[in-house]
C-alpha cells in the first residue's frame, strides 16, 4: 500500500512540469497499447473500453493509445515481451505481474453501483435453482464445479480459498473441476445444461444479467451467499481490491503523469465511465490480501519452486569442474574416432552411390539438394555444382502418368514434399531435351546423424521399357488385334458397368448390335486379306460416328458392338440409322477397288428390367435378325417383351 501511495505521490509532484511538456510539439505521435484481460470476451471487452483508450488518445498530446483485449495466458507473454504499455487486469494476475516483470499500478477501478466498498469485488458460486441441495459451500463436496481458468483471480482461486476454509479439499472432495475459459460467464450456460452442478466466476455478472432481463438469472440461486455492508453484489467469497491500472516499469514519468491525471479527472457521467460501467479511479489500493490468498493455496508467487540449480552449482563448482574438464577430455577423443568413421563410411557410401545405375539424390533436412550422383546428372543433364542446393523442382520437371500435372508443388520442402511424392510413386519425368521417360521414385527418410544434414534419400529407377510392355500387354488382353476396338471380353465388362449404373443410379445406355451385311461375299470375292481391310475401315466409321465415352468392340467376325451411354432406345436407333447409311451409302476404297456392305444394327435399351449380360445380348442379337429378315440395310428396337431372363445364368 506504502509503495502504490509513494508513487501515487511522486506522479502528482510533477504536475508542474507536464504543462511545460504537454507544449513542447512532438514531431511524431507516440503510440501506446493498452492491454485489456478479457473476461467476458474481446467484444464486451472493446465495447467497455475502447471509449477509454480513445479518451487518452484526446487528453494527452502527442500520444496514441490502442487496445488490445488478451486472455490470461497471452497477457502474462505480452508483459513479459514489453508489448503493452498499460495493464489494465485483475488483482491477482497483476500480483504476479508486478513481481515477475516490474509493473507498477497507477490507480484502482470503481465499478459502478458498490457502496462504500465501490473499489473491492468478490466471487460467486451458482447452481440450479431446484438443487435444493446446494445451500452452503460444503454442500459441493462430491459435486462438478466449473470455473473460468485454473490462474484466473475471481474466476476460481478466490472460491478456492473459500472452500479450503469450509474443509473441502478440491482435488479428492469435487467430482470434477472444468474450466471453461472466457467468457467467465459461460459457465452459467453449463450449469443451466447440466454439465456441471455448479459454476464460479467474479461478482457482477448476476447484476448484469438482472439489468438486462435476462430469463435464465431465474433458474439458479446462489450457493454459500455472504452479505457485506454498502456491497450491492452477491458474493460467495471475501472481497478483494478491484482491477487496477498499471504501467510498464520503464514507461517515461512525465508520461505516467499524465495518463494519472487523466484518469483521476474521469467522473461518473462522462462516456468512457459509462462504457466500461465503472464511477472512476481511485488511488492504489493495497494488495495484501491478494497476497495473503495466494500464500495460503500456494499458488501464483507462492507456488512451489523447481529444484534450484544455480545454488547447487556454486557450492559443488570446484568438483563439477574437474569432473567436466576430464568427461570432457574423452568425450573428444571419443568423438574424433567416430567422427573419423563416419568420415570412411561416408567416403565408402558416396563411392557405392556414384557406381549405382540408378539416379540417387539426397536432401537436407530443409529440402534442398545436397547430394545427388553421376547418373543422375545424367538424368538432369546438369553439373553437381549446379544443382547443389537447388530444390528438387527446379531439378526435375516430374509430372503425373495420365493427367501431365506436375507432380511437386513450386519450391517444394519439407512435408509438402513427402506429401507429393508418397514412399513409392511412378512418374512421367520430362528431360531437359524434352525426351520423356517414366521412372519409378522411392523415397526414403533418414534419421538425423551429427555433422550430416541429409534427411531424404530419393532413387529413380527408369521404368519406361517396363511399363511399355506392361500397357502393351494390358492393351492387347483388352483390345482387338486387327481393329484396335475392344474385345468381347472388355466389352462385356463395360456392359456389366452400364447395366448397373442403370440398375443402382437410373443412368440411360443403350447396346447397338451391328453385324455387316454381304461381308462373306467380299471375303470369298477378293480374299481375307482384303476382308481384314474392309473391318478396319468399319472400324474406324464406327469410331467415327461415336463419342469419346462410348464403347466400341469387335466382338466376332464381322460382328461389332457398341455401348452408347446416356442415350435411350429411339436416340440409338437414330445412330444405328446412321452406322447403315454411312456403311451402305458408299462404297468402301479397299486396296484400289470399290467394296460395298451394308449392315443390320438390333437395339436394346439397358435398364433394369434388362437382367445381365447374357440378356442384353440375346436381346440385341434377336432384334438385328429382325432387322436383316426385314432387308437389311435396318435398325430394330428389341422390345420390353422380348428381354427374357437364361435359365441357370
Amino acid at each position: 500500500m506504502f509503495g502504490g501511495l509513494a508513487l501515487l505521490l511522486t506522479l502528482i509532484g510533477l504536475t508542474s512540469v507536464s504543462p511545460l511538456l504537454a507544449d513542447e510539439p512532438q514531431a511524431d505521435e507516440q503510440r501506446l497499447i493498452l492491454g485489456v484481460l478479457a473476461h467476458r470476451g474481446e467484444d464486451v471487452a472493446r465495447q467497455n473500453w475502447t471509449p477509454f483508450v480513445e479518451y487518452l488518445s484526446e487528453q494527452i498530446e502527442g500520444a496514441r493509445f490502442e487496445l488490445e483485449p488478451v486472455d490470461n495466458d497471452e497477457l502474462q507473454a505480452a508483459v513479459a515481451a514489453d508489448r503493452f504499455d498499460l495493464i489494465l487486469t485483475n488483482s491477482g494476475s497483476y500480483v504476479m505481474l508486478e513481481q515477475r516483470h516490474g509493473i507498477s499500478r497507477i490507480a484502482t477501478m470503481q465499478p459502478r453501483q458498490m457502496g462504500r466498498d465501490e473499489d473491492r469485488f468478490g466471487a460467486v458460486v451458482i447452481a440450479r435453482a431446484d438443487r435444493e441441495d446446494l445451500v452452503e459451500l460444503e454442500d459441493l463436496r462430491g459435486q462438478r464445479l466449473s470455473a473460468v481458468h485454473p490462474d484466473a483471480f475471481g474466476g476460481w482461486w478466490m472460491t478456492w480459498r473459500e472452500l479450503q476454509a469450509a474443509g473441502l479439499d478440491v482435488e479428492r472432495d469435487l467430482a470434477a473441476i472444468v474450466f471453461t475459459g472466457f467468457p467467465v460467464g459461460r459457465g452459467l450456460d453449463w450449469v443451466l445444461r447440466g454439465e456441471v452442478d455448479a459454476a464460479t466466476f467474479r461478482t457482477g455478472i448476476l447484476e448484469d444479467l438482472e439489468a438486462r432481463d435476462d430469463p435464465r438469472l431465474e433458474q439458479v440461486r446462489v450457493v454459500g451467499e455472504r452479505a457485506f455492508p454498502a456491497f450491492d453484489h452477491r458474493s460467495s467469497t471475501r472481497l478483494y481490491p478491484e482491477w487496477p491500472l498499471a504501467m510498464r516499469g520503464d514507461l517515461d514519468a512525465s508520461l505516467a503523469h499524465s495518463i494519472l491525471q487523466a484518469t483521476l479527472a474521469l467522473d461518473a457521467e462522462h462516456p468512457a465511465s459509462q462504457a466500461a460501467e465503472i464511477t472512476g479511479w481511485s488511488a492504489p489500493r493495497s494488495y495484501e490480501d491478494v497476497h495473503g490468498l495466494m500464500f495460503e493455496l500456494g499458488v501464483g508467487l507462492y507456488a512451489p519452486q523447481p529444484f534450484n540449480a544455480l545454488e547447487w552449482l556454486r557450492s559443488n563448482l570446484v568438483w563439477l569442474a574437474s569432473g567436466l574438464a576430464v568427461l570432457a577430455f574423452f568425450a573428444l577423443l571419443y568423438v574424433s574416432r567416430v567422427h573419423a568413421r563416419m568420415r570412411r563410411s561416408g567416403r565408402n557410401l558416396e563411392r557405392s552411390m556414384d557406381a549405382m545405375p540408378d539416379a540417387v539424390i539426397t536432401l537436407d533436412a530443409h529440402g534442398g539438394i545436397s547430394y545427388i550422383n553421376p547418373a543422375a546428372r545424367e538424368l538432369t543433364g546438369l553439373s553437381r555444382d549446379q544443382v547443389l542446393g537447388c530444390s528438387l523442382d527446379q531439378l526435375l520437371d516430374l509430372r503425373e502418368l495420365g493427367t501431365g500435372r506436375p507432380l511437386l508443388p513450386e519450391r517444394a520442402r519439407g512435408e509438402r514434399l513427402n506429401q507429393a511424392l508418397g514412399d513409392r510413386s511412378d512418374a512421367r519425368l520430362v528431360r531437359r531435351d524434352g525426351h520423356e521417360l517414366i521412372v519409378r521414385i522411392a523415397r526414403t527418410a533418414l534419421d538425423p546423424v551429427a555433422g550430416s544434414s541429409v534427411r531424404t534419400l530419393l532413387v529413380l529407377t527408369d521404368v519406361s521399357e517396363e511399363r511399355r510392355l506392361v500397357d502393351r500387354l494390358v492393351h492387347e488382353a483388352s483390345h482387338d488385334s486387327l481393329t484396335g476396338l475392344l474385345n468381347r471380353r472388355a466389352f462385356e465388362r463395360e456392359l456389366e458397368i452400364a447395366l448397373h449404373a442403370a440398375r443402382e443410379n437410373h443412368v440411360v445406355a443403350s447396346l447397338l448390335l451391328v453385324d455387316l451385311d454381304y461381308f462373306k461375299d467380299v471375303n470369298d470375292r477378293h480374299g481375307h486379306r482384303v476382308g481384314d481391310e474392309l473391318l478396319r475401315q468399319v472400324a474406324r466409321v464406327l469410331h467415327d460416328l461415336t463419342r469419346n465415352h462410348d464403347a466400341v468392340a469387335r466382338i466376332g467376325g464381322d460382328e461389332f458392338a457398341i455401348i452408347a451411354r446416356d442415350t435411350n432406345a429411339e436416340y440409338s436407333r437414330i445412330l444405328g440409322q446412321r452406322i447403315c447409311s454411312a456403311l451402305a451409302d458408299r462404297p468402301l476404297q479397299v486396296e484400289a477397288r470399290d467394296v460395298t456392305i451394308g449392315a443390320s444394327v438390333g437395339v436394346v435399351e439397358l435398364g433394369p428390367d434388362v437382367p445381365g449380360v447374357d440378356e442384353a445380348f440375346v436381346a440385341a442379337d434377336r432384334a438385328c435378325y429382325q432387322a436383316k429378315d426385314q432387308g437389311r440395310g435396318q435398325v430394330t428396337v428389341a422390345r420390353k417383351a422380348d428381354i427374357h431372363a437364361i435359365p441357370g445364368v
